[in-house]
């Protein structure tokens, strides 16, 4: 037997009795419905503000750089990071928060930590929702937990305490001055299509290669506000590199702020199994010239439409069967945050996420946790004689966009939790003795790394069914 085969019985062994101790606690409450608000008005109101979130390096502390191998320590820095807000509203005394960072991704839990913070800010009146995207920059800070020193191969907590107390205070202090900041003006939304911006190393069909920007023009002729949207990976430094950076968002900011006087939250779409192209051997210059391509790509928007100030959204947590042994090994072990309900699935656990399904005006975004696989958005399933399972798409659940009658939704991913990817059933393959601990390659010789990182096969299905509901319902 294989040493990491005797190992993955030993993890699966510690996740069933751990199962079994949560089941004692009864079953998993059951999460109400929740029904769609609105708030509208006569004109649209956004504020924005950023501040730094970098590490004190003179601290003598260790930072560990997330989103490849764990025990990367930072070395450098190539580029700040950043905490970003934005408010919304249509004139009135009720509007919504839109937080963005340079960070690989957060748990629920830090997140609602962040609400109840903002929620008691003696600056922020009237506030109804709250959202925090990342830009799942592969070259921040660790803030999920899994990308600090390993022991045995197990990462240890890579989180630093006062880090992320500085990354939640700052949070609060940007959420609080966008609200001041506020201002009335015009918003517009525009798209365009980025053709090779992307490359993926699955075999998908789609790569859906679409730029997205909402911007809002202020009365006053101040700077602008873009919020854009592009499902690539911001990865390209590599799993070499030891310098902190926000890597090609951060380069595209800057280019924008410089060349258009333009501040920008910028989020990604799509992203699993997706990079951005790859444009230098030189990782630095690749980045830079990244970031610079999406800029410009944004300059060349038009036909843009100027969206009516009517803000309609539902924010529904949910349930996410969890079958991977190896985040739940991790969650025993207290390296993330996690909350653990009884449940029907491989480990014998659940843990609760959340969706939000948002309209600005007549553009259609959804809220997603975690990497999503562009085909469980936008379709283009494999069928059964190019699927690495065999299996055509009839055994996928119907995809987002589909689900909401609207192409031209916005899919927001690492936004308000952070629960790994996810892959389409009949895409999904797992090391058949090793299942979540190591890949394993198909029929085709690709590899199925993703799957490693997932909450498993069911996850798209959860994601579906619960955005199903949460559409019907806004649409009554």
């Amino acid at each position: 037997m294989d040493i990491l085969d005797y190992v993955m019985k030993v993890i699966i062994g510690v996740d069933h009795r751990y199962a079994k101790k949560i089941k004692k606690n009864g079953p998993a409450p059951e999460i109400p419905e929740v029904n769609p608000s609105v708030i509208k008005g006569d004109i649209y109101r956004m504020g924005f503000s950023r501040e730094e979130v970098m590490p004190d390096v003179d601290s003598g502390r260790d930072f560990w750089i997330a989103g490849h191998g764990s025990g990367h320590k930072m070395e450098g820095i190539l580029s700040k990071v950043y905490v970003n807000a934005l408010w919304v509203d249509c004139g009135n005394e009720e509007g919504i928060l839109w937080l963005n960072g340079d960070f690989i991704g957060m748990t629920r839990i830090e997140i609602n930590k962040i609400r109840s913070m903002i929620a008691q800010s003696p600056v922020i009146k009237g506030c109804k929702l709250v959202n925090f995207s990342c830009t799942h920059s592969h070259s921040g800070i660790d803030t999920l937990g899994y990308w600090g020193k390993p022991f045995a191969s197990i990462p240890s907590d890579g989180k630093d305490p006062e880090y992320m107390d500085t990354l939640m205070k700052n949070s609060v202090k940007v959420a609080e001055q966008a609200f001041l900041n506020r201002k009335p003006g015009k918003l517009y939304n525009g798209r365009v299509e980025i053709k090779d911006g992307l490359f993926t190393k699955r075999g998908f069909i789609d790569k859906h290669e679409f730029l997205t920007r909402l911007r809002f023009a202020p009365d006053d002729g101040s700077n602008e506000i873009w919020v854009m949207n592009f499902g690539g990976h911001p990865n390209s430094l590599g799993g070499g590199n030891r310098m902190l950076s926000g890597e090609y968002p951060y380069f595209m900011r800057e280019l924008i702020s410089k060349e258009k006087g333009a501040d920008v939250i910028f989020t990604i779409g799509a992203i699993g199994g997706m990079d951005v192209a790859e444009m230098d051997e030189d990782k630095v210059e690749c980045v830079k010239k990244q970031g610079e391509m999406i800029a410009r790509a944004a300059f060349t928007i038009e036909n843009e439409t100027q969206l009516e100030p009517v803000i309609k959204y539902i924010q529904q947590p949910f349930y996410i069967p969890v079958d991977n042994y190896v985040l739940t090994l991790l969650a025993i072990l207290h390296r993330m945050s996690f909350k653990a309900y009884p449940w029907d699935s491989l480990t014998g656990v659940a843990t609760e996420s959340e969706l939000t399904y948002m309209l600005i005006g007549s553009q259609k975004f959804l809220m997603l946790p975690g990497e999503n696989f562009v085909s469980t958005v936008y379709g283009s399933y494999m069928d059964a004689d190019t699927s690495p399972t065999g299996e055509g798409g009839e055994i996928n659940p119907t995809p987002l966009c589909e689900i909401c009658g609207d192409s031209e939704m916005i899919a927001v991913g690492v936004t308000n939790d952070m629960t790994g990817y996810v892959v389409p059933p009949n895409d999904f393959i797992l090391n058949p003795t090793q299942p979540f601990l190591n890949t394993y390659k198909d029929k085709h010789g690709l590899n199925h790394y993703h799957e490693t990182n997932s909450m498993g096969i069911n996850t798209q299905k959860a994601i579906a069914d619960t955005f199903a509901g949460m559409v019907e319902r806004m649409n009554k």
